[in-house]
């Protein structure tokens, strides 16, 4: 961790700001999702620094400045990249080839994560599906000015998920990679 983040990311204007971070396909592995994306998570409350800040795998966070606020939404769109293991092997994390090993281990990813290869998909799908419903409740309740939503995937995955709630909600800016 100190190699990848604590000591890269060093200076006096970083030292004391806070990482906001979402997980993206290669924080589940890439080609897997058997990477130690739980363990990033696990930094929010263990990094030496106190800077990196990924509380969930979604999660939200108020920041005030001098005369606004924003409320940003950090939301997992990994299920993008989650198709049936034996598709699209160069752009899958669920594919086959790259987790042979998870299907070997019963609940590879831990209680919280997939049971399997095969339930991959389907947990991805379910994990979208909640974090759809956790956003739309909190949009609704936000008193901020401007309601900010960080992705790793871009809008045009999940266009008809997203298109809805800018509409209703006026989503201010979706910031994605």
């Amino acid at each position: 961790w100190n190699a990848v983040f604590e000591n890269m990311y060093t200076g006096p204007e970083l030292n004391d700001a806070p990482w906001l971070s979402v997980l993206g396909n290669h924080d589940y592995g890439g080609f897997s999702f058997l990477s130690g994306w739980d363990r990033q998570i696990g930094h929010s409350w263990q990094s030496p620094s106190g800077r990196w800040m990924m509380p969930g795998q979604y999660w939200k966070v108020k920041v005030w400045y001098p005369g606004f606020s924003i409320d940003y939404f950090f939301v997992d769109t990994n299920v993008f990249d989650a198709g049936e293991p034996g598709a699209n092997e160069d752009h899958n994390i669920c594919a086959w080839p790259h987790n042979a090993a998870a299907d070997l281990l019963p609940h590879s990813c831990g209680l919280q994560g997939p049971e399997s290869i095969w339930d991959c998909p389907r947990w991805f799908g379910m994990l979208w599906d909640n974090q759809m419903d956790w956003l739309e409740m909190h949009l609704e309740a936000s008193t901020a000015s401007w309601q900010i939503v960080v992705t790793h995937f871009p809008p045009v995955w999940g266009h008809e998920d997203w298109a809805p709630l800018c509409a209703r909600w006026g989503i201010d800016l979706l910031v994605t990679g």
